[in-house]
């Protein structure tokens, strides 16, 4: 019988059909279009195709055209956020599409004549790459009726520069009635400069956006084009200058503003900045991108409170809008407002269901709060939502490992592995799920492959060394760590876990010299002076160099329980004993978890002040924690064979 493990509904669609991934993606961009641009730009422009990571956008008119280029960096950032498998997009002019009527005719087109004919060999010569000329004539002949040539070719040249360009088909040619640009010289020049830009080519791009605008000295759209140029070709100042002629020439249009603040952001004038996107927000108080923007200004400068306000401001203006409520919410994150956190984006999820971001956001804050299954819903939403993003599904796998549902963790991480057998993170963690569970031999095969997939990563080693501890390995586990500091010998994780690898083998001085050059890579590492101090203790040598040691670490960490311990063990091996009493008193209150050693250490410090009853209790509160604990199980019948004498009665073990 054929026994296979289940697979998701969404899966099996998604690998019968592979064109469904994108056709699913583009449906989920177009209704969530309006909300990520912005209504100016949602107004003006409408997704086409979304094909290997590429979103083709038509744009109806050219100032819209050249705006949303030179602003493409942006929106890429944006759709990224919201659907991470955005990496890039084409900007191509066409119509605003619009459902046809019911029975519409389509009027069949007549012939073209020779002019016409000429005029596209010439527009599509200037296209570099053959395949895609070739397929310039097609659509521009198709097309040729009312749109003007120059801004098919724009489209096709950015397409052809960028390298691989996927031409969906002639079916997707815009058609609309337009009169030819009077600026097309203009435009012309623009758009063979965009090739150098496509290619990063920005200096050379320079010269001709010169000369584009020398042609159309008056277009707010090539001056803002040639700030964005200038600024990639290392040239801010002159960058500034071009943005503030845009908006001398449309002091009306939020781009043209929005352009001049980014430019005066990377000249650190965050107040002019400031000031430009006010003008903007002024100009258009509907518009979320100048609040956006000036929030994440404010962000940059740690003003946390003003950012905040920014967002409000935005909130009230659109209160169904998903993105404000998702930024409020990471703006929570920052300042670990937790609870506003929560709030914020479970607004955010509510208004949209579909924002991923949203989500992940929501189940990270969730799992800084320790509230497990909260997490795993939010992370399994991102997971339904993409079922290609790997790293949700990483966090989901955590989150089950914190909850303690082991098997579902283990399940999850074996899909990422499935999905991307060399994930270094799902093998770690893999990993540590099997050394959780003492599968000490599982763990070493699974962390040995991450080290043999990625042998120059020390941190890698520390992992592995670890497992080799944990099984008691010790030999192999000094081994792996010694191997690790060879690649990087500043790692002081590594050189503390060498350290208690050598207590382990009763190598004291490599042990001590492990946590010293701990210590000597970085002075506040409060657990290598105790584990230093303790070590004295233990062996009852350098007692008041071990004090020092360990009063240090506890002014580094003050409330460890375990430190506070160690400092009421010195004492009693002084003979200290109220001092020692006192401490460990107060470590057993400090620590988080009872611990078997700590009562031990409390039992042996009532009994050196007469407490005998009291002693009696810690040791046996120590045996419930460690039953296999001998030698305290051998204090507590001492003491009641003692207790018995002294009343008259037997000993213990009779």
């Amino acid at each position: 019988m054929d026994i296979r493990s289940p697979r998701a509904v969404a899966d099996l669609l998604l690998t019968a059909v592979p064109d469904l991934r994108d056709r699913l993606l583009e449906h989920r961009i177009r209704r969530a279009w309006r909300e990520v641009v912005g209504a100016d730009a949602a107004r003006r422009a409408q997704p086409r195709a979304f094909t290997d990571g590429c979103l083709t956008v038509a744009v109806d008119n050219s100032p819209w055209l050249h705006e949303l280029t030179l602003r493409g960096e942006e929106l890429t950032r944006r759709l990224s956020e919201r659907f991470n498998v955005v990496r890039s997009l084409r900007f191509v002019s066409g119509s605003i599409e619009t459902e046809p009527a019911a029975g519409a005719r389509v009027e069949t087109p007549a012939p073209l004549d020779a002019r016409a004919q000429r005029e596209i060999d010439e527009a599509a010569g200037v296209i570099p790459d053959p395949a895609v000329a070739a397929a310039a004539r097609r659509l521009l002949t198709k097309a040729w009726r009312g749109l003007p040539v120059i801004m098919v070719v724009t489209g096709l040249t950015g397409c052809a520069a960028a390298g691989g360009p996927t031409l969906a088909g002639d079916e997707q040619v815009p058609r609309r009635a337009a009169a030819a640009d009077p600026r097309a010289d203009a435009y012309y020049t623009y758009s063979v400069a965009q090739m150098h830009i496509q290619a990063g080519r920005f200096k050379e791009a320079v010269p001709l956006m010169r000369s584009a605008i020398k042609r159309d000295p008056n277009s707010a759209a090539l001056w803002t084009q040639f700030a964005q140029v200038l600024v990639r070709a290392d040239n801010v100042d002159e960058a500034v200058g071009a943005a503030r002629r845009a908006v001398e020439l449309a002091p009306d249009q939020t781009a043209t503003r929005m352009t001049l603040a980014e430019l005066l952001r990377a000249q650190r004038k965050y107040g002019e900045a400031e000031a430009e996107l006010e003008r903007a927000i002024t100009l258009s108080p509907n518009s979320e991108e100048p609040y956006l923007m000036l929030a994440r200004l404010q962000v940059e400068q740690k003003a946390y409170d003003r950012a905040r306000s920014v967002l409000l401001r935005l909130a009230e203006r659109q209160p169904r809008l998903a993105q404000a409520q998702f930024l409020l919410g990471r703006l929570a994150i920052e300042t670990e407002s937790w609870d506003e956190a929560i709030t914020r984006l479970s607004a955010a999820v509510d208004l949209d269901p579909d924002h991923d971001g949203a989500w992940s956001a929501l189940g990270a804050v969730y799992y800084e709060q320790k509230m497990w299954d909260r997490a795993i819903d939010a992370f399994r939403r991102v997971g339904a939502l993409e079922p290609s993003n790997l790293r949700a599904r990483y966090f989901l796998a955590t989150a089950y490992m914190d909850a303690g549902r082991d098997a579902e963790a283990k399940s999850e991480l074996e899909r990422i592995l499935r999905a991307d057998p060399r994930s270094i993170d799902a093998r770690v963690q893999l990993g540590f799920l099997y050394g959780r569970t003492k599968r000490f031999d599982e763990a070493i095969s699974t962390l040995r492959e991450a080290v043999n997939l990625e042998p120059k990563r020390p941190e890698l080693f520390l992992y592995l060394g670890t497992a080799y501890y944990r099984a008691k390995q010790y030999d192999r586990a000094a081994e792996t760590l010694q191997e690790g500091l060879g690649l990087d010998d500043k790692q002081k994780d590594l050189h503390f876990q060498l350290g208690v690898v050598y207590e382990k083998q009763a190598r004291f001085n490599d042990a001590v010299g492990s946590f010293q050059r701990v210590i000597s890579l970085d002075p506040k590492h409060a657990e290598a002076y105790n584990y230093v101090g303790y070590m004295y203790v233990e062996r009852g040598q350098n007692l008041d160099e071990a004090i020092q040691l360990i009063t240090k670490a506890l002014d580094l960490e003050p409330e460890n329980g375990y430190f506070i311990d160690s400092l009421g063990w010195a004492y009693y091996q002084q003979g200290r004993y109220p001092e020692a009493l006192n401490e460990l008193k107060r470590a057993v209150a400090k620590t988080k978890e009872p611990d078997p050693v700590i009562y031990e250490h409390l039992g042996d410090a009532f009994i050196k002040n007469g407490l005998d009853d009291d002693a009696l209790a810690a040791w046996e509160k120590a045996l419930q924690l460690d039953p296999d604990a001998n030698g305290v199980k051998k204090k507590v019948d001492d003491l009641k064979d003692r207790q018995r004498r002294v009343k008259g009665g037997p000993k213990a073990s009779q």
